[in-house]
């Protein structure tokens, strides 16, 4: 094991150094958090008294991932001008309606709120939906599994290390330094882990740029090679062969990823209310930097045409970019851009399980824990919940399954067509739906999402979680704000026993 650090180091010194800095401070910036994290709200929320600069910068870095920055430019690599349109201007736009929409009431109704279940069954005072939504937001650990794998792709390819040595690093690096320090060390390594991407993403885009040169010899090279490459759709694609997948879809996937549980449960990490809009601009700004990373993709295909494979084009275009130092940097954003992603979830995850499942007020009482104990069993119970994720994920990503990336897709989804009705009709209405009708919206869109994708219709699943949504929301309504059917009485049994009245008629008689 030792040999094969040392030989890894001697291959690419200025990548390790790179990272052991960026692992000195992470560590650091966990110690923080780990000593202001008293409490499981601590934990979950992070006590709810961030800044807005901070929570904004923690969500920016969540919503861009290593799919943000490997993987969506491979999508641009593939099918040109419409892939870059749908991942920037509708998705920017439903991210940004997501949040103006469902943010300052998610907080009003929630601020006692420490995870999305809680939120949910507090809101429709349905302890029953809190369950259902906590069970449900265990989908995120295929998402994990597949970050983690990403990661690993990652510094084995530009760090020299093994695939499996990379795993185990990418767990114990990620999964100690937030089962340390909880929501804290989130916020605190996303913020330095932000600084990072935000200016990688702008070397990125700036290289990207002069590579491109000027838009009408672009799109000009672009059409040489296909028409449909510099159009706004692409019939050739599963994914943008309409302005309906273009357009509309993104925007509806976009929204509903705010409703994400790790991404949703940030407003809560405010102190004041007032502060909403300085987060939830700094946030969007901070999306839309790494965003800049897409043109890669537009850089790669006039580079190479179309003869590699989506997945390792921006990888490939990266390790000619660059110079050798530039090229470290960059790797070390990237694998930033992983964890801050990953980190997040591990802390929504964690919370959920060790809150509203295991540290439960009616298992804590069938366990016989003592009330004034339930707050420190949640804390432990989260923190032990991230150690077991561990080991999930590192057995899973030693030997990943063939599918693992769209099944990560699935499981995002999936939670979100489940989810959202409950959260938007609790923000915006005033009296909304019955619990009984956002169980049956959950599972309309559940149905949907996964009948269409399984069901061989398409592979889109932005697509199927969008009709999966159109079915999902309307039937919440029509149900809930529908009278549940009552029972009909039941006529009592003949018995033998005389009624009052018949006796004082006896009586009388």
């Amino acid at each position: 094991m030792i040999s094969t650090f040392n030989a890894a180091i001697s291959a690419h010194p200025l990548a390790w150094g790179l990272f052991g800095v960026y692992l000195v401070v992470t560590f650091w910036l966990a110690y923080l958090g780990h000593r202001r994290t008293k409490s499981f709200e601590d934990f979950a929320v992070g006590g709810r008294s961030m800044g807005p600069g901070l929570a904004g910068m923690t969500l920016g870095a969540c919503l861009a991932s290593t799919a943000t920055f490997v993987i969506n430019p491979g999508f641009v690599y593939a099918w040109g001008l419409p892939a870059l349109l749908a991942f920037s201007l509708p998705l920017f736009a439903g991210v940004f309606t997501g949040l103006a929409v469902l943010g300052r009431g998610f907080r009003k109704h929630g601020k006692q709120a420490t995870t999305l279940p809680v939120w949910i069954g507090q809101r429709y005072g349905s302890q029953g939906l809190r369950a259902w939504f906590a069970s449900l937001c265990l989908l995120h650990v295929f998402y994990v599994v597949l970050i983690v794998v990403g990661a690993a792709l990652v510094m084995t390819n530009t760090m020299g290390l093994p695939y499996s040595t990379s795993v185990g690093l990418v767990v114990c690096v990620v999964f100690s330094y937030v089962c340390f320090g909880g929501t804290y060390a989130h916020a605190y390594t996303n913020t330095a882990q932000g600084a990072i991407m935000l200016v990688v993403a702008g070397l990125i885009f700036v290289y990207a740029l002069s590579a491109i040169g000027s838009p009408s010899e672009a799109l000009t090279q672009l059409a040489a090679q296909d028409p449909q490459l510099a159009g706004a759709v692409h019939t050739g694609s599963p994914f943008y062969r309409n302005l309906f997948e273009v357009l509309v879809c993104p925007f509806v996937i976009g929204f509903a990823l705010v409703a994400q549980p790790h991404l949703l449960l940030k407003t809560l990490y405010l102190k004041r209310t007032r502060d909403l809009m300085t987060f939830g601009v700094t946030g969007f700004a901070c999306f839309v930097v790494f965003s800049l990373v897409l043109f890669a993709g537009l850089a790669a295909r006039l580079e190479f045409g179309g003869g590699l494979a989506q997945d390792v084009a921006m990888s490939r275009w990266l390790a000619g970019a660059f110079p050798a130092g530039l090229g470290a940097v960059v790797s070390v954003a990237i694998l930033a851009a992983a964890m801050s992603t990953l980190d997040g979830l591990l802390v929504a995850v964690s919370a959920i399980v060790g809150g509203d499942l295991i540290a439960h007020p009616s298992v804590m009482g069938r366990l016989g824990v003592p009330a004034e104990r339930h707050n420190a069993t949640a804390l432990w119970a989260g923190r032990g919940t991230i150690l077991v994720l561990g080991v999930i994920a590192w057995a899973v990503a030693i030997d990943p399954p063939r599918l693992v990336g769209i099944f990560g897709t699935i499981g995002t989804y999936g939670l979100l067509v489940a989810s959202l009705p409950a959260v938007l009709f609790g923000v915006v209405l005033r009296r909304p739906p019955s619990a009984r009708g956002i169980v049956f919206g959950s599972l309309t869109g559940l149905v949907v999402h996964l009948g269409l994708y399984y069901g061989d219709w398409t592979i889109n699943t932005g697509l199927t979680a969008t009709l999966a949504l159109f079915a999902a929301l309307p039937v919440t309504l029509i149900v809930g704000w529908t009278p549940a059917p009552r029972a009909a009485p039941v006529a009592p049994e003949p018995s033998d026993t005389p009624t009052p009245s018949q006796r004082l008629i006896a009586v009388g008689s």
